[in-house]
Protein backbone atom coordinates (compact mmCIF):
# COMPACT_ATOMS: atom_id res chain seq x y z
CA UNK A 1 0.00 0.00 0.00
CA UNK A 2 1.32 3.10 -1.15
CA UNK A 3 1.55 6.06 1.33
CA UNK A 4 0.78 9.83 1.54
CA UNK A 5 3.04 12.25 3.12
CA UNK A 6 1.25 14.10 6.22
CA UNK A 7 2.48 17.52 4.93
CA UNK A 8 1.25 16.57 1.31
CA UNK A 9 -2.42 15.48 2.95
CA UNK A 10 -3.72 19.39 3.94
CA UNK A 11 -2.42 20.50 0.23
CA UNK A 12 -5.12 17.68 -1.75
CA UNK A 13 -7.56 18.90 0.69
CA UNK A 14 -7.47 22.84 0.33
CA UNK A 15 -7.24 22.28 -3.55
CA UNK A 16 -9.82 19.60 -3.87
CA UNK A 17 -11.69 22.98 -1.54
CA UNK A 18 -10.75 25.37 -4.09
CA UNK A 19 -11.12 23.38 -6.95
CA UNK A 20 -15.01 24.00 -7.60
CA UNK A 21 -15.46 28.05 -6.43
CA UNK A 22 -19.62 27.06 -7.44
CA UNK A 23 -21.64 27.12 -4.38
CA UNK A 24 -25.69 26.90 -3.82
CA UNK A 25 -25.14 30.58 -2.37
CA UNK A 26 -24.01 31.66 -5.74
CA UNK A 27 -25.86 29.88 -7.60
CA UNK A 28 -29.34 31.27 -6.15
CA UNK A 29 -27.78 34.60 -6.98
CA UNK A 30 -27.66 34.05 -10.48
CA UNK A 31 -30.97 33.15 -10.38
CA UNK A 32 -32.55 35.72 -8.64
CA UNK A 33 -30.35 38.24 -11.05
CA UNK A 34 -32.24 36.53 -13.83
CA UNK A 35 -35.54 36.37 -12.90
CA UNK A 36 -35.49 40.07 -11.04
CA UNK A 37 -39.27 40.31 -11.03
CA UNK A 38 -39.66 37.40 -8.71
CA UNK A 39 -41.70 34.79 -8.46
CA UNK A 40 -45.06 35.45 -10.42
CA UNK A 41 -47.84 35.43 -8.31
CA UNK A 42 -50.67 32.43 -9.06
CA UNK A 43 -53.92 33.62 -11.80
CA UNK A 44 -56.48 34.93 -9.60
CA UNK A 45 -58.86 35.09 -12.56
CA UNK A 46 -59.34 32.01 -14.32
CA UNK A 47 -59.75 31.84 -17.72
CA UNK A 48 -63.31 31.22 -19.27
CA UNK A 49 -63.08 28.22 -20.91
CA UNK A 50 -60.05 27.29 -19.27
CA UNK A 51 -59.11 26.74 -15.58
CA UNK A 52 -55.21 25.44 -14.75
CA UNK A 53 -54.06 24.16 -11.29
CA UNK A 54 -50.64 22.57 -10.64
CA UNK A 55 -49.96 19.96 -8.35
CA UNK A 56 -46.21 21.23 -7.36
CA UNK A 57 -45.70 21.82 -4.62
CA UNK A 58 -44.55 25.99 -3.56
CA UNK A 59 -43.13 25.84 -0.10
CA UNK A 60 -42.05 29.51 0.03
CA UNK A 61 -41.30 32.46 -2.78
CA UNK A 62 -37.90 31.75 -3.07
CA UNK A 63 -36.81 32.02 -6.60
CA UNK A 64 -34.61 28.82 -6.40
CA UNK A 65 -33.22 26.39 -4.03
CA UNK A 66 -29.80 24.75 -4.33
CA UNK A 67 -27.77 22.10 -2.31
CA UNK A 68 -24.23 20.83 -3.67
CA UNK A 69 -23.42 17.32 -4.29
CA UNK A 70 -19.83 16.41 -4.12
CA UNK A 71 -19.90 13.20 -6.52
CA UNK A 72 -16.63 11.77 -5.51
CA UNK A 73 -12.70 13.60 -4.83
CA UNK A 74 -10.29 11.17 -5.37
CA UNK A 75 -7.19 12.35 -3.84
CA UNK A 76 -3.82 10.76 -4.75
CA UNK A 77 0.33 11.99 -4.72
CA UNK A 78 0.27 12.61 -8.39
CA UNK A 79 -3.10 12.74 -9.28
CA UNK A 80 -6.63 14.04 -8.17
CA UNK A 81 -10.13 13.67 -9.52
CA UNK A 82 -13.28 15.72 -8.51
CA UNK A 83 -16.76 16.44 -9.65
CA UNK A 84 -18.92 19.20 -7.85
CA UNK A 85 -22.88 19.40 -8.64
CA UNK A 86 -24.82 21.98 -7.33
CA UNK A 87 -28.44 20.57 -7.78
CA UNK A 88 -30.49 24.15 -8.40
CA UNK A 89 -34.55 23.51 -7.80
CA UNK A 90 -36.66 26.60 -9.67
CA UNK A 91 -39.74 27.54 -7.68
CA UNK A 92 -42.13 25.83 -9.77
CA UNK A 93 -44.43 28.83 -9.77
CA UNK A 94 -41.91 29.75 -12.81
CA UNK A 95 -42.99 27.08 -15.15
CA UNK A 96 -46.24 26.87 -14.67
CA UNK A 97 -46.85 30.74 -14.78
CA UNK A 98 -44.75 29.92 -17.88
CA UNK A 99 -47.38 27.02 -19.16
CA UNK A 100 -50.77 28.92 -18.15
CA UNK A 101 -49.40 32.23 -20.51
CA UNK A 102 -48.43 30.08 -23.30
CA UNK A 103 -51.45 27.65 -23.38
CA UNK A 104 -53.45 30.92 -22.96
CA UNK A 105 -52.13 32.53 -25.99
CA UNK A 106 -51.86 29.76 -28.02
CA UNK A 107 -55.09 27.56 -27.39
CA UNK A 108 -57.23 30.51 -29.73
CA UNK A 109 -60.29 29.43 -32.07
CA UNK A 110 -59.76 25.97 -32.43
CA UNK A 111 -59.77 24.79 -28.96
CA UNK A 112 -62.59 26.82 -28.00
CA UNK A 113 -64.24 24.81 -31.36
CA UNK A 114 -63.46 21.96 -29.37
CA UNK A 115 -64.88 22.90 -26.22
CA UNK A 116 -68.57 23.67 -27.55
CA UNK A 117 -69.50 25.58 -24.89
CA UNK A 118 -68.31 23.54 -22.63
CA UNK A 119 -65.08 24.46 -20.29
CA UNK A 120 -61.87 22.83 -19.34
CA UNK A 121 -60.20 21.89 -16.33
CA UNK A 122 -55.90 21.35 -16.55
CA UNK A 123 -53.91 19.53 -13.75
CA UNK A 124 -50.07 20.03 -13.77
CA UNK A 125 -48.99 16.56 -12.82
CA UNK A 126 -45.10 17.21 -13.43
CA UNK A 127 -42.98 19.78 -15.03
CA UNK A 128 -39.03 20.36 -15.17
CA UNK A 129 -37.88 22.64 -12.87
CA UNK A 130 -34.17 21.30 -11.82
CA UNK A 131 -31.07 22.32 -13.53
CA UNK A 132 -27.46 21.04 -12.25
CA UNK A 133 -24.49 23.12 -12.26
CA UNK A 134 -21.07 20.50 -12.88
CA UNK A 135 -17.64 20.96 -12.12
CA UNK A 136 -15.83 18.72 -13.07
CA UNK A 137 -11.40 18.53 -13.00
CA UNK A 138 -8.33 16.58 -12.45
CA UNK A 139 -5.07 17.99 -11.47
CA UNK A 140 -1.61 16.27 -11.97
CA UNK A 141 1.65 17.08 -9.85
CA UNK A 142 -0.47 19.59 -7.85
CA UNK A 143 0.26 22.23 -10.55
CA UNK A 144 -1.59 20.94 -14.18
CA UNK A 145 -5.36 20.70 -14.17
CA UNK A 146 -8.44 20.35 -16.38
CA UNK A 147 -11.81 21.84 -15.76
CA UNK A 148 -14.99 20.89 -17.56
CA UNK A 149 -18.02 23.26 -16.11
CA UNK A 150 -21.65 23.05 -18.04
CA UNK A 151 -25.03 23.81 -16.85
CA UNK A 152 -28.13 20.71 -17.50
CA UNK A 153 -31.51 19.95 -17.31
CA UNK A 154 -32.76 16.80 -15.13
CA UNK A 155 -35.10 15.69 -17.81
CA UNK A 156 -38.42 15.24 -16.02
CA UNK A 157 -41.34 15.44 -19.11
CA UNK A 158 -44.29 17.18 -19.05
CA UNK A 159 -47.32 15.51 -17.75
CA UNK A 160 -50.55 17.50 -17.45
CA UNK A 161 -54.36 15.85 -16.63
CA UNK A 162 -57.47 17.28 -18.62
CA UNK A 163 -61.37 16.80 -17.94
CA UNK A 164 -63.40 18.63 -20.36
CA UNK A 165 -67.08 19.39 -19.42
CA UNK A 166 -70.07 20.02 -20.71
CA UNK A 167 -72.02 23.46 -19.90
CA UNK A 168 -74.11 21.60 -17.20
CA UNK A 169 -70.89 20.89 -16.29
CA UNK A 170 -71.27 17.15 -16.74
CA UNK A 171 -67.39 15.16 -17.32
CA UNK A 172 -67.55 14.11 -21.32
CA UNK A 173 -63.79 13.29 -21.53
CA UNK A 174 -60.50 12.99 -19.25
CA UNK A 175 -57.12 11.49 -19.76
CA UNK A 176 -53.20 13.02 -19.53
CA UNK A 177 -50.76 13.97 -21.84
CA UNK A 178 -47.14 13.41 -21.43
CA UNK A 179 -45.09 15.99 -23.19
CA UNK A 180 -41.26 14.59 -23.65
CA UNK A 181 -38.45 16.67 -22.24
CA UNK A 182 -36.47 17.55 -24.78
CA UNK A 183 -33.77 19.97 -23.31
CA UNK A 184 -30.51 19.85 -23.47
CA UNK A 185 -26.94 21.00 -21.35
CA UNK A 186 -24.39 23.85 -22.71
CA UNK A 187 -20.46 23.82 -21.68
CA UNK A 188 -18.82 26.46 -20.36
CA UNK A 189 -16.12 27.90 -23.32
CA UNK A 190 -12.75 29.54 -23.31
CA UNK A 191 -13.24 32.86 -21.34
CA UNK A 192 -16.96 32.69 -20.86
CA UNK A 193 -18.52 33.42 -17.54
CA UNK A 194 -20.11 31.04 -15.25
CA UNK A 195 -22.83 33.42 -14.31
CA UNK A 196 -23.60 34.26 -18.30
CA UNK A 197 -23.67 30.41 -19.39
CA UNK A 198 -26.24 29.96 -16.42
CA UNK A 199 -28.18 32.48 -17.74
CA UNK A 200 -28.08 31.63 -21.26
CA UNK A 201 -29.29 28.15 -20.06
CA UNK A 202 -32.48 29.79 -18.19
CA UNK A 203 -33.42 31.81 -21.71
CA UNK A 204 -33.07 28.54 -23.25
CA UNK A 205 -35.43 26.47 -20.40
CA UNK A 206 -37.76 29.05 -20.18
CA UNK A 207 -37.83 28.52 -24.07
CA UNK A 208 -38.23 24.79 -24.10
CA UNK A 209 -41.03 25.01 -21.26
CA UNK A 210 -43.01 27.45 -23.40
CA UNK A 211 -42.30 24.63 -26.93
CA UNK A 212 -43.65 22.27 -24.70
CA UNK A 213 -46.59 23.60 -23.78
CA UNK A 214 -47.19 24.44 -27.45
CA UNK A 215 -46.83 20.94 -27.91
CA UNK A 216 -49.40 20.21 -25.57
CA UNK A 217 -52.21 22.35 -26.73
CA UNK A 218 -51.90 20.52 -30.05
CA UNK A 219 -51.58 17.17 -28.73
CA UNK A 220 -55.11 18.47 -26.87
CA UNK A 221 -56.70 19.46 -29.65
CA UNK A 222 -56.26 16.27 -31.69
CA UNK A 223 -57.61 14.26 -28.55
CA UNK A 224 -60.57 15.97 -28.13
Amino acid sequence: MIGIDRKVIPGLFILCSLASCLNPRMVNRWVAEHYQEGVPPPAKKKNETIGISSKLAVTDDKLSSTKKDVSHVLPLIIYIQFDYKNICTLNPQLPVSNFTSAVTSYSGAKLKQKLNGGHLELTIERMPNVMILDDKGKMFLLTIGVEWLSVSPQIQDMVVSYRLLSAANEEIKKGTITIQDNDHGLSLGMFQSMKKLTWRYLDQYDANITAMSRKFVDRLITEL
